[in-house]
């Protein structure tokens, strides 16, 4: 019975503290035997209720209407205006009028709910913000690429750094039979404007992120699962059409997803309490890794940006070479002084991180172009951009135009001239 679940969720539940207790690790006492969204009782889990509540008494849920649920549960959801109550019933009377249910309203009832533990799990999972104590970080080939010194505490000589890894994982991709079997309760759709087929929620659920509260449907699609606010599936291109030509679309793009995919991932390890406040909280998963050829170690995760953000809180408050420079720009969206009245300037433009240049006149723009860098018009205005990314040397150019480079003996208008 479904309904059982809530003294699985107990057993979860104790012995991930008593793994903490005793080893320092919640999931030493389940030994894996038990998942995040096996815990009902779990932040995520209440923040799901909340939004299956709101999805009942909205009329969205598959499994009864509100009249219905009202009427088995006795759990009133909304006020004489039909507004939703303030003061939810908490998660454990929920469990328990579940409990109560003929076996078939159970089964129901708790399929859906936990459909949204299983989704708020995954958002909370792609978003970083999962507690999952120490994880292990697994894939086929896991190789170091860099290795940064970031900070050395004065005390005790102990050094925190930033390691590079990339992940190489083969990638599994569901044929369309399969995908339509997985999940039952979606319906596949193609997208007329893009021609890329996916299946999608036929309802759409109410979701919570940090109090904040958004309709949302999940998009099942063959590189992986994403959710999409029900305001832009409303105005987007998405349109319903039958298995046969849903699999046309799906087995086609499926067969040209590469076969395997390369994460690039940073890892902060060594000495990490001193300068804990500092570190970027957008992702705060912590890995065990034995990279390729490597010793083992433990850190935790930073992106590529949170990365930058660090090198550059680190660094002295004058960056001097064109190195400090940039490591400063990347990490900081404060312009920063190159000299000569020129400025480097992190931004985001078109949706991708730049770095512009800014300070440049008419008389150096096509030096600046010689050296390496780019121009674009936007908004009717020219303007200079530095490149960067993997395969450019950022700092050889910027070096250039700082003058300690190869061109150091001339000026960004004599290289123009020439």
């Amino acid at each position: 019975m479904h309904g059982e679940k809530r003294f699985t969720s107990t057993i979860a539940k104790r012995l991930d503290q008593l793994g903490a207790l005793t080893k320092g690790q919640r999931e030493t006492g389940s030994q894996g035997m038990f998942r995040e969204e096996d815990n009902l009782e779990s932040p995520i889990a209440r923040a799901a209720l909340r939004g299956y509540f709101a999805d009942l008494a909205a009329g969205r849920a598959e499994a009864m209407s509100y009249e219905s649920f009202n009427d088995w549960t006795a759990l009133r959801l909304i006020d004489k205006d039909a507004v939703l109550l303030e003061e939810l019933p908490p998660i454990q009377r929920f469990l328990n009028r579940v409990l109560a249910l003929p076996i078939h309203i159970q089964n129901a009832l708790f399929a859906e709910f936990m459909r949204r533990i299983a989704d708020q799990t995954e958002r909370a999972r792609a978003a970083g913000t999962l507690d999952l104590g120490v994880e292990t970080l697994r894939g086929e080939k896991i190789e170091q690429v860099s290795t940064e010194d970031l900070w050395t505490c004065p005390k005790s000589g102990a050094v925190t750094r930033i390691i590079g890894l990339e992940v190489t994982d083969p990638v599994h991709v569901l044929g369309a039979e399969e995908a339509l079997s997985r999940n039952p309760d979606k319906l596949p759709m193609v997208n007329r404007a893009s021609g890329r087929a996916a299946l999608i929620s036929a309802r759409p659920m109410q979701m919570y992120d940090e109090d904040i509260v958004t309709l949302m449907r999940k998009v099942v699609r063959p590189n992986g699962s994403s959710y999409l606010e029900e305001a832009r599936f409303e105005s987007s291109a998405w349109e319903e059409i039958n298995r046969p030509e849903f699999a046309g679309f799906w087995d086609a793009e499926a067969a040209s997803l590469p076969k395997t995919t390369t994460t690039r991932l940073y890892l902060l390890t060594g000495l990490l309490l001193p300068i804990w406040k500092d570190i970027p909280t957008t992702n705060e998963r912590i890995y065990r890794v034995t990279p390729d050829g490597a010793a083992a170690m433990i850190g935790r995760t930073l992106s590529e940006e949170g990365a930058a953000a660090l090198r550059a809180r680190f660094l002295v408050s004058n960056p001097q070479t064109p190195q400090e420079m940039l490591t400063a720009a990347l990490g900081t969206t404060a312009p920063v002084d190159l000299g000569r009245g020129l400025t480097l300037t992190r931004r985001r433009v078109a949706g991708e991180m730049r770095l512009e240049l800014g300070g440049a006149d008419k008389g150096m723009i096509e030096g600046l172009k010689v050296m390496g860098c780019f121009t674009e018009i936007i908004a009717f205005q020219l303007r200079v951009f530095l490149p960067h990314g993997d395969g450019i040397d950022t700092g050889s150019i910027l070096a250039r135009i700082v003058g300690t480079g190869p061109d150091a003996t001339r000026d960004v208008a004599s290289v123009a001239a020439e």
